[in-house]
């Protein structure tokens, strides 16, 4: 599998520790590590199943689809790294957060001379980008932009290891549990707003543009939310993370989790039927049947009764493999009102130059985070 080949066999899985127990003011970031290439990755179980010669195929598929959206969008897995890093600081700036990059290595803060500096810092910033690109999980569905990330945040002296978190935005449960046995335990961030998704590849690089600020409007929301991780808000990372695993939970085993304190659960799936008990928020259960908007759940005692779809997390109620509904165009039109769409704005800069070709018409331009990055979630 092309998942295997990407990642390292031999990466440690180390334990994530996303609430960060002390807050940080000064971190120093490291050079932000990337794969060399951009992702456009869909996941034929076919392929995948002719072992050594499917891994091949897969490989070239890749390398192919790669190839042909940069002909069309530019140098984009440069610019995703250099966008995620200029939102990261701005976002870690805005929170009162001091920070600095000299595009040092990691471990080049431990060479020579150079350990002389990790005694004037708080803390050092790793972090790795996978995944950069376009996810579809089956040759049925569409193309999303995605991005897997990793992070840990270091005492310099003593190398302990005061954060660390690896979170995916836009790549599906089923991969996710593949990836798991590389790395341990990933978090997902979900979408804000209604993602953008191309129905096939030849959608993808018909519309660079659009499909370009998606992908760059996803790097910016994994940046936010990795700002939030280092800046200790963890009532947000921790219900962020209880709604995901809620969802993982009902893709995995039919898992389901009450999102309602006092939650009524009755003998008919009907609003006017007897009540038999009440479901705690928090509490899970596991669906066995579907009836309209009605579940028929097995309760952790062994019972079993009728739950209204309503009373759980939102997203954990649906198993993921079912065609999603189509979106209220009404709600999504308030959701906009609510929350305005992020796009990289372009700015010049002194001494910095890009080829013109990849930009479709865009001159000598640098991205930069949109400075309204604040009132967009994740």
């Amino acid at each position: 599998m092309l998942l295997l080949l990407l990642c390292s066999c031999g990466l440690a899985k180390k334990p994530l520790q996303p609430l960060l127990e002390t807050r940080i003011v000064n971190i120093e970031i490291a050079k932000i590590e990337k794969t060399k290439m951009l992702m456009i990755q869909q996941v034929n179980p076919v392929i995948l199943a002719m072992g050594s010669s499917g891994i091949l195929i897969d490989t070239a598929l890749l390398i192919h689809r790669a190839n042909r959206y940069t002909q069309h969008a530019g140098s984009i897995n440069r610019i995703c790294n250099t966008l995620f890093e200029e939102s990261l600081l701005n976002a870690l700036a805005q929170k009162g957060i001091s920070t600095s990059s000299s595009n040092r290595a990691y471990w080049d803060y431990y060479r020579g001379k150079q350990k002389q500096l990790t005694k004037q810092m708080d803390a050092i910033l790793k972090v790795e980008l996978r995944n950069v690109g376009f996810w579809s999980r089956s040759p049925l569905e569409p193309y999303k932009p995605s991005i897997f990330v990793l992070a840990e945040l270091i005492e310099p002296t003593t190398r302990k290891v005061l954060y660390s978190d690896r979170f995916t935005i836009g790549i599906d449960v089923t991969s996710l549990q593949v990836m798991k046995y590389l790395f341990g335990d990933i978090n997902m961030v979900p979408y804000a707003g209604n993602a953008e998704s191309y129905k096939t590849f030849s959608k993808l690089i018909d519309n660079p543009e659009q499909s370009r600020d998606a992908l760059f409007q996803t790097v910016q929301a994994a940046a936010r939310h990795l700002a939030k991780g280092l800046n200790g808000e963890t009532k947000f990372i921790a219900e962020t993370y209880a709604r995901s695993n809620a969802q993982i939970q009902m893709a995995v085993n039919g898992e389901m989790t009450v999102d309602l304190n006092s939650a009524e659960i009755r003998t008919a799936p009907d609003s006017d039927s007897e009540v038999i008990q009440q479901l705690q928020k928090g509490d899970v259960v596991t669906r066995m049947q579907k009836q309209g908007d009605w579940y028929f759940v097995r309760l952790q005692d062994g019972s079993s009764a009728w739950a209204h779809h309503s009373i759980f997390v939102p997203g954990s109620e649906e198993p993921v493999h079912q065609p999603q509904a189509q979106p209220d165009n009404n709600k999504l039109a308030q959701a906009n009102q609510m929350i305005p769409p992020l796009k990289p704005s372009f700015q010049s800069e002194q001494n910095y130059t890009t080829d013109d070709s990849l930009w479709n018409g865009f001159s000598t331009h640098h991205i930069l985070a949109d400075p309204g990055f604040e009132s967009v979630r994740p």
